[in-house]
Formats: structure tokens, sequence, C-alpha cells
């Protein structure tokens, strides 16, 4: 399978597993013309000289630092501005300082690191500046159910609460099975349980937080369509939290007050690509335009959807054999249908789409001055797989 389509059928089947003076009532309306096609341009790139893949796992705008992991094993990078490899740590493996299973990371601050464990419990590593674990934090897990693993995507983020470190993310696991029950509890779902978390490193404290949005759709009209767990993005400079449901077309916005989340509003998106489809419990993950990723680039946020296969042709490779993504038929039927596609949101008013970007790959990170950084598709020339491009959009 050509490596491109397996990472969207990674991020597709990743997504299916898991299945500010407006009053909370209101729900914002769309621009004037929110489908208008954007146009970004290329500002900058970066190649990184190494034969192993690696992705951004953050930036630190003080020290023109990019902290990036490989994508198997447990090995970290800091990287100048330029693509100059400055230092290189073997943090995977059972050392005191070393983690058995990590594949997200952000800076601590000015002079730490944090590294998100992959465990059944799902503890935080902090790290000070020579890369020495200085704590474990407890994990966000109550109940391991399902694992989602995205080389470019973050599920946390750093939180700076009066000079107080905290972690706000995403932890579908943040509920037992035992006490809630899918098959009878239905739409409740969306007000019981609490799929985001803010994380208390000081205090090793976890809070739980309900980021299905108020006014998102199958919450509002208490309707069940499955766990449709939120992707969530942490805005910095405004302390704002995203939350972005896989199925619907809202996301809301929450204001992040000590160890609360309290609600905002809701913003309204769409794209010709999904607008036409109905969610209903069960979809396969393939055949439904669903969201998997949110991210906050300046002033901007970028939602990432993938198109849908014809729910006929899927069915049909799936009538042929319970292993369908092994015939390449159907990996040449994903690459003709499963395209990605984007919406683009200026604080809370959608004011566009993208179809393509100017240069072919996977949005990696979002920047505070309001770039995206791509990682380029993979190329015929060696080492491509290393090159990241900085685009920013072009305003009129």
């Amino acid at each position: 399978m050509h490596k491109s389509h397996f990472l969207i059928l990674t991020a597709l089947f990743a997504a299916t597993i898991f299945s500010c003076s407006q009053s909370p009532e209101e729900t914002n309306e769309a621009s004037s013309n929110p489908i208008q096609e954007l146009q970004f341009e290329v500002v900058d790139s970066i190649m990184v000289d190494l034969l192993e893949q690696v992705a951004i796992l953050d930036y630190l705008p003080s020290k023109d630092q990019y902290l990036m992991k490989n994508s198997r094993e447990g090995r970290v990078f800091l990287v100048s501005g330029k693509g100059e490899i400055l230092e290189t740590h073997e943090l995977g493996g059972e050392g005191p300082n070393q983690i058995m299973g990590f594949m997200e990371g952000r800076f601590y601050g000015e002079s730490g690191y944090v590294f998100k464990e992959i465990s059944m419990e799902m503890p935080y590593h902090i790290y000070d500046a020579d890369f020495n674990k200085i704590k474990t934090t407890k994990g966000t897990v109550k109940d391991m159910m399902s694992l989602s693993i995205n080389s470019n995507k973050q599920s946390f983020a750093v939180y700076d609460d009066n000079g107080e470190y905290k972690l706000v993310g995403e932890e579908p696991n943040s509920f037992s099975a035992a006490d809630i029950n899918l098959e009878t509890i239905g739409a409740d779902f969306y007000n019981r349980v609490n799929t985001g978390f803010i994380l208390d490193v000081e205090q090793d404290s976890v809070y739980y937080l309900n980021v299905y949005p108020e006014d998102w759709k199958f919450k509002k009209e208490q309707k069940w369509v499955g766990s449709s767990n939120a992707t969530l993005s942490f805005d910095p400079a405004t302390n704002t939290l995203s939350s972005l449901p896989k199925m619907g077309g809202q996301f809301g916005i929450y204001k992040l007050e000590g160890n609360t989340a309290v609600y905002q509003k809701s913003v309204n998106v769409s794209h010709p690509d999904r607008d036409n489809y109905e969610a209903t419990l069960g979809l396969n993950g393939l055949v439904y335009p669903g969201f998997s990723d949110i991210k906050t680039f300046g002033p901007y946020q970028i939602l990432t959807f993938f198109t849908a296969m014809p729910e006929d042709i899927f069915n049909g490779f799936r009538a042929k054999s319970e292993e369908y993504f092994r015939d390449p038929e159907f990996n040449e039927a994903v690459a003709k249908y499963v395209k990605r596609r984007y919406i683009i949101v200026k604080g809370d008013q959608q004011i566009g789409i993208v179809n393509e970007f100017p240069v072919e790959g996977v949005v990696n990170l979002g920047l505070a001055d309001g770039t995206l950084i791509i990682k380029a598709a993979d190329g015929e020339v060696e080492r491509d797989y290393n090159l990241f491009y900085k685009v920013r959009l072009v305003e009129e």
C-alpha cells in the first residue's frame, strides 16, 4: 500500500474507534461567504537531515526551536528554526529517565518538556532543560477502551494558569464501562461523560471536562450517534479551548478558568463535501466525512475532515471479504474518493474552505504567528520525508 494511503486509512480507522460576549444559548452565524475557497502561500521551508521519519511536536518561539520525534522509537530532537539538529535524546526505554512508549510531547514552559506515555493509565512525564525526568503524573485514564495514534496531532497542550503550568487535553477513556452502559444510556452520554481534562501538575490532580458543546446538534436534540469524541485545540493567546465533535457541523468555544472550562458559544461550520451527509449510529468512518482534527494558528483555526467513499462502493468491498482493506482495488477506491479537506475559522466566524494547499502533505502544526507547518508528502528524492513547509493564508 502506498504510504499516503496508509496514513489516510490509519487516521480514519482511529477516528472510527473513538467513535466573548454572546450568551451560551446563542449559536454564531457563519460569515457572508463561508465557503469561498481560500489560498495559502509558501513562506519558508525546513529540511531536517535525518534518514528516519520525524514529526514536529511543538515550537518554542523565544528560542526558535522545534521539538521533534521519530515515528517509531523513542528518540526526540531539538531542532533550530533552520533545520539544524541541536540535541538528540533517547527517551524510549526502561531507564529512570526514559518512557516505555510515547508519541506526543510539548515544551513545558521555557526550560522543560512533557511527554504523554502510551499505557493503560496515560500518565505524563515532566523533564527539565537537560532532559532529566523530574516527575511522572498520575494517569488520566479511568478505563482503557480505545486508543488512537496520529503523529501529526497533539491531544494535549500546556496551559499557563497565572504562572503555574497545567495540561489540558482529550481523554476518551475518562469513564468506566461499568458505570456507563453505552447500550442503555443513549444520548445522555453527551451530558454525563467528560472526555476533556485539566491536569494540575503541581497538585497531581485531574479535573475532567464535558466538551460536548451545549449547542452541538446531537446533544441539543438528544440524538445518539455514537460517542463522536471531540478533538480539542487550545489557544494560549486567549486561554480558549475549542471542541470539535467528529459528527455534526458545530464546534464549541470554552474559556479556561482555573481547573474548569466555561462554555461560551458554538460556531456553525460547513463544506460542500460534507453538507449532505446525515450522521447516524454505526456509520463507518469511510462513508461519513467526520472531523479528525482542529488546530489553532494565530487568530485562525483549521478543521480537517476526509471526504467520504460512496456507501454502495464501500459495502461492495465489505461484502466480498472481511479483509477488504487488503484488496488492491479497495486501496485504489480510497485514493479516488478519500481526500483531506479543510475549513478555516477566524475568531468565531467561518471565513472559507481549503481543498488543496500549494504543496502536498499533512498539516503538522499551527504556529502563533498565523502560519501552518505542512509535512511534505513522500517524494522521489531521498530524505524528502523530513521536509516541512510553512504556509500562510493569503488575505485580500
